[in-house]
């Protein structure tokens, strides 16, 4: 027998019908969300939603979002290359009109000093113009150049080399005013309300194509400088201090004695929603040490949090997502999946989200109470897939299945989904079009505004 549910709509007085696809075995669990309309508005597209993320790969009858690209392959008449290269920065503006991007000319090599690229904005309701505010000599393929807006402000900001070349910098670009001023160090994480930014030495990060190229680390024959680590700047008088010494991490790393050689250093930064403690990845590659930690935003008080670490999302003060092989809670051996941990210096898995062998970049759509979930795989099998999950009822909900043509390694181009601030529009870049890496967006208001009912599996 067919099952279905109804949901009463926010909006206009909507009634959400969802119905299972069909009762045949192949995809029985399958179903689409369909929203019935007053007869004189146009009707919205439905949706598809899934039990499990293997379904999701199958994508058998999914329907998916439009995609729309908003950049310019041949901006200028040569092949140019627009993205955002990395998420969970803003790079939305309060409105949603405007989108920030980086253009590059060329792909596929490694990233030289004299290499420069384009920071500009895209504006969606002038037909995606572009307009460029500043250059970076300060980027790489996996990260950018931290490119994002400031919290509280209208404010882009984006890291560069000095004008001298002899250390690295964060530019800044009043929006509104077209004011230009330099900050003394390059940025990594901004504090929820703008106020401050974490920082590191770009040229000490080492992870797959995530360094910076032009400058050399000083310390690189140290394991552990005290003179270096992450770094508390104020964002508006450029006032800096260090928060939390290499030196001090490799007492907590290491509590039974250091190793005679390696390079520790510290990889990403986090806030926490509030901006009281932070997460912080550090990394140790020839002493096979990668691990996460919490920090409280004076620098102390630190907290171990997990092993090997990925594409954490802090789902509240106190609760941290990730993927990774862990200890399900309640015991067990080790296995893939998206686990939640406590800030509480346990270590252990609090909650299993779902289980799945294939790693993505995860983020809590915001707006939705935590009740939804983004995120996207690297290459599977020639395609990369983006989703939502809806954490209420363990569905999946289908948005992308793309055909990837960029190469591997560190010159791959991740989908790596952002969302506007209202959670309704997301942004990616892609291949799938074969023209290098592109940026798109796509409309999941019809999604977020109609969740799948409990009874809809």
């Amino acid at each position: 027998m067919e099952r279905r549910s109804r949901v009463e709509g926010s909006r206009l007085g909507l009634r959400i019908r969802t119905r299972s696809r069909n009762s045949r075995p192949p995809v029985r669990r399958a179903s689409l969300v369909v929203l019935a309309l007053p007869i004189l508005l146009a009707a919205q597209p439905s949706y598809t939603t899934y039990d499990t993320f293997e379904e999701v790969l199958r994508s058998s009858g999914a329907r998916y979002p439009a995609v729309i690209r908003v950049s310019a392959p041949n901006a200028g008449g040569k092949p140019a290359y627009t993205g955002f290269f990395f998420y969970q920065c803003l790079q939305f503006d309060a409105s949603g009109r405007y989108l920030l991007a980086m253009r590059v000319s060329f792909q596929n090599r490694l990233v030289e000093a004299t290499d420069r690229a384009e920071i500009g904005v895209i504006d969606r309701n002038d037909r995606f113009r572009w307009t460029k505010i500043g250059e970076s000599t300060a980027w790489n393929w996996q990260q950018g150049a931290r490119l994002q807006w400031r919290p509280g402000s209208n404010e882009i900001v984006w890291n560069d080399r000095s004008d001298d070349g002899k250390h690295y910098v964060c530019r800044v670009h009043d929006f509104r005013t077209g004011r230009k001023r330099t900050l003394p160090r390059p940025i990594y994480d901004l504090s929820p309300d703008g106020s401050t930014a974490l920082t590191h030495d770009f040229e000490r990060m080492k992870h797959r194509g995530t360094d910076y190229v032009g400058i050399d680390d000083k310390f690189k024959d140290q394991l552990a400088p005290r003179d270096t680590g992450i770094w508390k700047m104020n964002m508006s008088t450029g006032s800096v201090r260090l928060l939390l010494s290499l030196d001090q991490m490799a007492a907590i790393v290491y509590p039974k004695g250091r190793p005679a050689s390696g390079s520790l250093y510290f990889f990403r930064e986090g806030w926490n929603p509030s901006g009281t403690r932070f997460v912080a990845f550090v990394k140790d590659p020839p002493n096979n040490l990668f691990e996460a930690y919490s920090v409280n935003a004076d620098g102390a008080d630190i907290r171990y949090l997990y092993r090997n670490p990925s594409h954490h999302s802090w789902r509240d003060d106190d609760h941290i997502i990730d993927f990774g092989k862990h200890s399900p809670p309640g015991g067990g051996p080790p296995h893939g999946g998206y686990f939640s941990f406590e800030d509480d210096g346990s270590g252990k898995a609090q909650g299993l989200l779902w289980t799945v062998d294939y790693d993505g970049h995860n983020t809590y759509v915001p707006n939705t109470e935590n009740n939804w979930i983004i995120s996207d795989t690297y290459n599977l099998n020639g395609f990369q897939y983006l989703f939502l999950y809806h954490v209420p009822t363990n569905r999946f909900v289908p948005l992308a299945k793309l055909k990837c043509t960029a190469g591997e390694g560190i010159h791959r181009v991740d989908l790596h989904p952002r969302l506007s601030r209202d959670g309704k529009i997301v942004s990616i870049d892609a291949t799938h079009e074969g023209m290098g890496r592109q940026m798109y967006v796509m409309d999941i208001s019809h999604i977020i505004d109609n969740p799948p009912g409990r009874g809809s599996r």
